[in-house]
């Protein structure tokens, strides 16, 4: 029997091309980008769950209360705060500290800049990075290496690794390492990522004080023991806090901070390994929005809904043509189950189809989706048990939902009314045109978030950062190479050069550089009794000219000064939070054993991302600084001769090393690639959602207005005109449109300018926008429909209601 509503439901469908080419269509663009915005969903909740201590591993990081009642969260710690918990603390079973760089190996003639982790010997119990060969416990020398397969294949190309020499540049000098060991490459799908595992100890090798507990630089991850929980770990924590930082207590409690409803100025708290991928306290993490994989779903969602309106309406209006079969088999002795099986069984055909042509499509298309949002999806993810079984379900559910209720409300129609001819489904307008408004809310929510994101987008790109980003080169000192010669040849290389202004140094680079993100350095200081916090970057000589920076009180470093070593500039934000205005400049701080002077304040400007406010800064003049970013300003006139000449001098100075510069508003565009994707991925959704909502309007208006092809016929033989039988027509619909937009336009405002809290700097969005949007959708619905409503409008009255 189910064979054969198989083959007659294939009947049906090939007598019905139009519909079903309608049908199959929408559904296998919309499973194909459900397919790939869930697979995107999975791999984002996937990250760190291959562990198996994953319910046992926690991130530390501190909570720190500020003068003004705000709070402070960060995970970076002391070097001797791991040892010392993993000593004290009850409830630890295992502590690794961690701290990371890409440093230049080399090996024979070949040198790589490879992701370089320092951790303790315990990292590779906690977590679940398996050593493929060699020894499991080479972490426990400082002198040896383990590498990932990947890095090994590059850097030794085809020779065994275990037991070779190679040199590593760190702190300062080259230094010899023995591999010891091939480890697994990372998943994609891991917050911690490496290439060589390194000891803690060639960190502790590199300070001059590793007992102190005030550099705060390195995260620390715990390994709980069995029946103990992270509350128990937290307070005992808080405990080594007041033992051992009671200088830094004392001076928060001279600074007038006040505890909180813990009762604690300095607090110690975890973070799930499982939760570091979507946790802003996490310097490890990837800081993902954790609604970011549910709007993937949510989008697939509506897009999936958006198809299933166009089946349920298509199938509700294809039945007023298909009376006399339904009528028919009743009269037959067909009961309702057999009906609503004969229905739904061509539903499951279309579903079937559609999602086979969809897994299709998506293998096509696969390549340009990674390319489009940065992600490294390939098909093998499709082998998860668990995601199978989900997309089983899914395909399932909405095959009931676009075939299922059509199919209930066919068969429970009337035989007497169906063999008259005057078959109806009840309330079923009302339902097809409450589905026409779902669909066109869908796209109106859509296409009006998307103008708002892009207005927002736009604006973080083109604000003034408060610092020159059109003719600044961004050049990471990355690699074997000593910073300190490197600027010295560099300067003088670029000295004399036709295309170059001027040039400087910062331990800091601006924006997101070819590198990686920009690092901050956070300080404290006592400063007239009260403690001061800022951002602490060490920079060169023509900082301030080289980036455009304007001077608001007192002057710039200059060499005319030898005193200068010692003086700092500090920004407005800093020197209002030091309690003055102007008037700071003169005066002096201890910092590091050392009297420093403030010699000048210098205006505001953004040395972050723009969804932060500017914090406070201090520039400190640093002789023989280990710069990590070389920064050159050019003339105007030859932006892209100006790149290479810099690319020359850079492979001059450093033959054997990458050239990573880019311009610093690239730099600037890279901090909001998060947005840009996001854009990218409610863009392609709204234009999706848009024409599937169009088709659906269009194959209904067939229906609906062949259904009235009489009453256009005798309206014209009764004197209408073209115009007005347009307007009659197209007059339902377009009200529809118009409700839509009507419920659309307040959600999609709630839900944007909830979004835009997240950003310290933002648009307003604006009337005008949504009025743009609403008229741009009734014009789009307007044009779909009047295909059809023109043609019938033109139609010979006598041949429609002789035929009908």
């Amino acid at each position: 029997m189910f064979y054969n509503y198989i083959k007659i439901g294939w009947r049906n469908l090939k007598r019905q091309k139009v519909f079903s080419l309608i049908n199959i269509t929408g559904m296998t663009v919309a499973f194909c980008i459900a397919f790939l915005l869930g697979i995107a969903a999975y791999f984002e909740w996937s990250y760190d769950q291959f562990h198996t201590n994953k319910n046992s591993v926690f991130q530390v990081y501190t909570t720190e209360r500020m003068a003004d009642g705000s709070v402070q969260n960060n995970s970076s710690q002391s070097a001797p705060f791991g040892p010392v918990i993993e000593k004290e603390c009850a409830s630890v079973q295992a502590v690794s500290r961690f701290a990371w760089d890409y440093e230049a190996v080399s090996y024979k003639e070949r040198s790589l800049d490879l992701h370089v982790n320092f951790v303790d010997p315990g990292f590779l119990s906690m977590f679940s990075f398996p050593v493929l060969e060699g020894d499991k416990n080479a972490l426990q020398k400082s002198s040896q290496l383990l590498i990932t397969k990947r890095a090994a294949d590059k850097l030794f190309q085809g020779e065994s690794p275990i037991g070779k020499l190679v040199q590593v540049h760190m702190n300062n000098r080259l230094q010899p390492f023995t591999i010891a060991g091939v480890m697994a490459d990372v998943p994609r799908n891991s917050s911690i990522d490496f290439e060589i595992l390194c000891s803690f100890q060639n960190v502790l090798a590199g300070l001059e004080d590793p007992d102190t507990w005030d550099n705060q630089s390195y995260q620390v991850f715990a390994q709980l023991r069995p029946h103990t929980t992270p509350a128990m770990l937290e307070q005992q924590m808080n405990a080594v806090i007041h033992r051992y930082r009671t200088n830094k207590l004392n001076s928060m409690k001279q600074n007038g901070v006040t505890p909180g409803a813990d009762g604690e100025l300095l607090s110690m708290h975890t973070l799930p390994l499982s939760d570091m991928h979507f946790r802003e306290e996490s310097n490890t993490g990837g800081d993902i929005n954790p609604f970011y994989p549910w709007m993937l779903l949510i989008m697939a969602l509506l897009i999936v809904c958006t198809a299933s309106i166009n089946f349920i309406n298509l199938s509700m209006g294809r039945s007023f043509t298909r009376a006399g079969e339904i009528g028919l088999r009743k009269a037959l002795g067909a009961v309702r189950t057999q009906l609503i099986m004969q229905f739904w069984c061509e539903a499951l055909i279309v579903c079937t189809v559609a999602f086979i042509a969809s897994l299709a499509m998506g293998l096509l298309v696969l390549p340009t989706f990674n390319r489009l949002f940065s992600y490294h999806l390939d098909f093998s993810i499709l082998l998860n048990v668990k995601l199978i079984c989900w997309m089983i379900v899914a395909f399932f559910f909405v095959t009931m939902l676009a075939g299922g209720y059509p199919a209930w409300l066919i068969a429970r129609t009337n035989l007497i009314e169906v063999l008259k001819g005057k078959m109806s489904l009840g309330k079923s307008s009302f339902l097809r045109n409450t589905l026409i408004v779902v669909q066109f809310v869908v796209a109106v929510l859509l296409i009006s978030s998307t103008v708002v994101l892009w207005q927002q987008l736009n604006y973080l790109r083109t604000r003034p950062m408060g610092f020159d980003t059109e003719q600044v080169i961004s050049i990471p000192v990355t690699g074997n190479v000593d910073a300190t010669k490197v600027l010295a040849r560099m300067q003088q290389q670029l000295e004399g050069d036709p295309h170059v202004v001027s040039s400087t140094a910062s331990f800091m680079n601006l924006g997101t550089g070819l590198a990686g993100g920009e690092s901050t350095w956070k300080v404290g200081f006592s400063f007239k009794g009260r403690e001061a916090k800022t951002v602490w970057v060490p920079v060169d000589y023509d900082y301030l000219q080289t980036l455009g920076l304007r001077l608001v009180a007192g002057r710039d470093f200059s060499r005319s000064f030898g005193a200068d070593s010692n003086t700092v500039i500090v920004n407005e934000k800093m020197a209002a939070s030091l309690g003055g205005g102007k008037d700071i400049v003169g005066q002096q701080f201890e910092f590091d054993g050392q009297q420093v002077q403030i010699i000048g304040i210098v205006k505001d400007f953004n040395f972050k991302s723009l969804r932060q406010g500017i914090g406070p800064l201090t520039l400190k003049l640093t002789p023989s600084l280990q710069a990590a970013a070389i920064f050159v300003k050019v003339k105007p006139t030859d932006l892209p001769g100006a790149m290479a000449a810099v690319e020359r001098s850079w492979k001059e100075v450093v033959p054997q090393g990458d050239f990573k510069g880019s311009f610093l508003n690239d730099n600037v565009n890279r901090m909001y690639e998060a947005e840009a994707k996001l854009a990218t991925i409610i863009v392609c959704s709204a234009i999706l959602a848009i024409l599937i909502s169009c088709m659906g309007l269009f194959a209904v208006a067939v229906l609906v207005i062949g259904q009235r092809n009489r009453e256009i016929g005798i309206r014209k033989v009764m004197g209408a005109s073209v115009s007005s039988i347009v307007a009659l027509l197209s007059g339902g619909f377009l009200k529809l449109v118009l409700i839509a937009i009507l419920i659309a336009v307040p959600v999609a405002w709630y839900i944007m300018n909830t979004w835009l809290q997240h950003f310290a700097y933002r648009i307003e969005i604006q009337w005008w926008l949504f009025a743009l949007v609403g008229i741009a959708a009734l014009i789009i619905a307007f044009f779909t429909i009047s295909i059809q409503t023109i043609r019938t409008a033109f139609m010979n009255p006598i041949k429609s209601i002789k035929t009908v």
